[in-house]
């Protein structure tokens, strides 16, 4: 670009892989760059359809950084210039997405799909799309993309998937976090009733808890992962149980939460005396988890909690993160709880002595649901989940009173009204 400021084709480039190494406001810089250059010796067509190309992943990255309404302006315009151009609907349907445009998002992921139905990016597009618009069968058919996408290695079993046939020997394995394994569950009993034996490989956390709660199934078998494989006819994971069952969107919908009832692990002589209200907290979730840093919250936002008199934080973080109470100072206003928590089954009987939990979107939200728990949930702008919807107001299997982040994406204002609701709350 320094030799040739002028030349279109060098700060695409430059965009490009700034954007591979994550460098976001440089790419948008540099494809900025080239959207101000001429494209000399192309044709007038040829020109718009690389001026299309810029102006896609100029949208996809200004979407990525939360400039939503940027985004959508150069994602139509892209849309115009080359209407052909399969990842600038994609990035449009993604941005409808975020504005809360559920149907004109499923609109844009068709045409995207249409035009490249052989690409698993689309395709989880379309799915996402079809989830957050309710429909939830045709969004978990394509949401088997997934493996394409980036679950390869299922590719790679030695039996076919399991596509609902009866009476066969499955090996069902978790292939997402605890959460959506815990959500799936309730599918687990359908299952078993369509096939011969099912060997379920789940999270090592999660296996005492599936022992009390399926007990009485007579051909489920539990299995800590990682486990070897079990002589089968087929292989499935759990996120894939609605499609493999074949449910209708109702169905999906209304199958209700398996009932865990396990036994009291902890006796309540930790709660701290003198407290109206006790309240456990988690602020950050899987890394694993692409949305993570978006749904994730700095701990100390969550000593605003104390400007409600009366109540008492319990930390519920059990990863590595748990150390941030010890390294900004929140240890003595925080009890960290994680000494108790071997497993869900812990979780669980830790939550049957609070009065409610406040908490980022997680595995624990989902445990919460489990237990029947009240759950506030500060919900991010850029990290939504498709069960509580984009703000909320629709949710399958939760029932959280969701506080939703503005487009700023700025914490303050989600906790100023936490806060406020807790004050209420408290009294």
């Amino acid at each position: 670009m320094h030799a040739d400021p002028t030349w279109a084709t060098a700060a695409y480039q430059c965009g490009n892989n700034a954007s591979d190494l994550m460098m976001l406001p440089a790419a948008i810089a540099c494809w900025r760059r080239a959207l101000e250059c001429a494209m000399p010796n192309v044709t007038d067509v040829h020109q718009e359809a690389s001026r299309a190309k810029v102006l896609t992943n100029l949208g996809w990255r200004l979407e990525s950084v939360g400039q939503t309404l940027a985004a959508l302006e150069a994602s139509l315009e892209a849309t115009t210039l080359d209407p052909k151009l399969a990842f600038a609907w994609l990035n449009l349907s993604i941005i409808q997405g975020r504005l809360g445009l559920t149907a004109k998002s499923v609109e844009s992921a068709r045409k995207a799909f249409d035009l490249s139905p052989e690409d698993s990016t689309v395709e989880m597009g379309l799915a996402f799309a079809l989830l957050f618009n309710r429909n939830l069968s045709e969004g978990f058919k394509h949401f088997e993309s997934r493996y394409a996408y980036r679950l390869k290695n299922f590719q790679r079993y030695p039996y076919p998937k399991w596509l609902g046939e009866p009476d066969k020997t499955i090996f069902l394995v978790s292939d997402q976090g605890l959460g959506d394994t815990l959500s799936m569950a309730r599918f687990i009993r359908m299952a078993c009733k369509r096939a011969r034996y099912v060997h379920a490989c789940v999270h090592p956390e999660l296996l005492r808890l599936f022992q009390y709660a399926f007990m009485d199934v007579p051909n489920l078998n539990l299995l800590p992962q990682p486990c070897n494989f079990p002589a089968a006819d087929a292989w499935t994971t759990f996120v894939s149980l609605p499609f493999a069952l074949g449910l209708t969107d109702d169905e999906i919908r209304n199958t209700p939460q398996v009932k865990y009832d396990a036994p009291r692990t902890n006796a309540s002589q930790w709660k701290v005396p003198d407290r109206k209200l006790h309240i456990g907290i988690a602020w950050r979730g899987s890394h694993l988890n692409e949305i993570n840093d978006h749904r994730s919250i700095p701990v100390t936002q969550f000593l605003d909690l104390y400007k409600a008199p009366g109540v008492q934080l319990y930390s519920l973080q059990v990863d590595a993160n748990k150390n941030q109470l010890f390294d900004t100072g929140c240890a003595p206003v925080v009890k960290d709880m994680s000494g108790h928590i071997r497993d869900v089954t812990d979780t669980l009987s830790i939550l049957k002595d609070l009065d409610m939990v406040i908490t980022i979107e997680s595995a624990l939200g989902h445990i919460c649901t489990m237990a029947g728990i009240e759950t506030w949930v500060p919900y991010s702008y850029m990290g939504r989940d498709y069960r509580v919807g984009v703000d909320g107001t629709d949710q399958i299997w939760s029932n959280y009173k969701v506080f939703p982040q503005g487009p700023d994406m700025r914490w303050q204002p989600v906790f100023d009204s936490i806060v406020e609701a807790l004050r209420g709350r408290v009294k």
